[in-house]
């Protein structure tokens, strides 16, 4: 009676549930193969275009993504993004192959990055019709940035409430805003320590001749004027 239990119960389950032996399962590593990508995916490039004037960096765990900025003089920059292939360890050896299509990954990198006049192409290079749709979005982008940087300067004149977005904003539509003004790149004189413009040929503190190129070039021999301190040296000479 027992056995004929037995028997009948084990008829019962289903083909998932009976015990198999594990020489069924073998010891190799199996891949679950994934469904097959849509017909509009298939494309294992695409192209991003950008007219904005700086360099973007995305990071991404399968690698970082430089948008280069439009070179002055250029209408746009290109970046081709190529599909890559993952896979996702389910334990037990077996593994879930996948790809990431480029238009995927394309997608991924802009989704911050639209209102910067930066987009996937439909084609290999963008259309004339594409870039007029950037520009005009990001124009319109811009301006609400120097909009909202206008609020923010009458509440207190303050620098502070100013981000780097507003600035950039009002710097590529070219419209000046005392809120916008970025600061002279200052250095420091090697002769005497006082900060000047970067650049300069001489040093307006002590005279020193910081570029001799360019001072030759305006007819400011080497060694010519050393300024203030000259004089003292004059004055004072050393004992």
């Amino acid at each position: 009676m027992q056995t004929e239990t037995a028997t009948a119960t084990a008829s019962n389950l289903t083909g998932s549930d009976v015990p198999r032996p594990l020489s069924h399962f073998g010891s190799s590593r199996r891949d679950i193969l994934p469904p097959a990508p849509s017909q509009a995916d298939t494309a294992s490039t695409v192209t991003i275009a950008s007219i904005s004037d700086q360099d973007w960096y995305v990071s991404r765990t399968h690698g970082v993504y430089h948008i280069p900025s439009c070179a002055k003089g250029e209408a746009f920059s290109l970046l081709l993004i190529t599909s890559r292939g993952d896979a996702i360890d389910l334990g037990d050896n077996r593994r879930y192959p996948f790809t990431i299509t480029a238009r995927e990954i394309a997608e991924d990198l802009l989704q911050d990055l639209h209102d910067h006049g930066i987009f996937v192409c439909a084609g290999a290079r963008p259309t004339t019709e594409e870039l007029s749709s950037a520009t005009a979005r990001r124009d319109a982008y811009y301006h609400r940035l120097i909009g909202e940087g206008d609020t923010l300067w009458a509440r207190g004149h303050s620098f502070r409430e100013i981000s780097d977005l507003h600035r950039r904003a009002a710097m590529a539509l070219g419209v000046e805003r005392e809120w916008a003004y970025v600061p002279m790149r200052m250095s420091e004189c090697p002769a005497c320590g006082e900060k000047v413009k970067t650049g300069v040929a001489v040093c307006k503190h002590c005279g020193a001749i910081l570029d001799a190129e360019k001072a030759a070039l305006h007819g400011l021999p080497a060694g010519a004027g050393l300024g203030r301190n000259a004089g003292a040296t004059k004055a004072n000479p050393a004992r």
